[in-house]
């Protein structure tokens, strides 16, 4: 038996030695959800997000192409707006391994995939509309194809 100072009862060396091997074991598993936090997500995760994430792109391109020609319909309007709250919840999971793959121009003055989704509604989007969107649409689309040849190969040599 030996005394526990921080509480002044007696402890015995049984419980002493769990207590030792729960914090060891507690340290471990701490080190390990660290690693991998820093590890980031896997690459069949990275995969599953880039495809869903192409479809939003690609609705959100088609709903902003009818909108510059039929102008801002409330349909259009509706459908950009749940478009444009999806891209601002889950850009970011894709966003900062596609922006590697990003051209970006000397009229760039944010990132192009969020300058398609940074308008508050359609008619905002096209009064700030500088001539660009189709440039920033096929760049964007590049980048998407770029990164997800990149998947591709990794997927090959795993």
């Amino acid at each position: 038996m030996s005394l526990d100072r921080t509480r002044g009862r007696v402890v015995s060396i049984p419980s002493l030695r769990n207590r030792i091997r729960i914090g060891m074991a507690n340290r471990r598993a701490s080190r390990a959800a660290r690693s991998a936090a820093l590890a980031g997500p896997t690459l069949e995760r990275r995969q599953r997000d880039l495809v869903v994430f192409y479809q939003e792109y690609e609705s959100l391109v088609e709903t902003l192409c009818d909108s510059s020609q039929y102008g801002p319909q409330p349909s259009l309007e509706r459908k950009y707006q749940a478009l444009r709250d999806w891209m601002q919840e889950n850009y970011s999971s894709v966003g900062s391994y596609i922006v590697a793959y990003l051209r970006y121009e000397i009229e760039d003055e944010i990132d192009p995939f969020r300058a398609l989704f940074a308008a508050e509604n359609l008619e905002s989007f096209l009064q700030m509309d500088d001539g660009n969107m189709i440039s920033r649409i096929m760049r964007t689309r590049e980048a998407l194809n770029c990164y997800g040849d990149h998947l591709r190969q990794l997927a090959s040599s795993a």
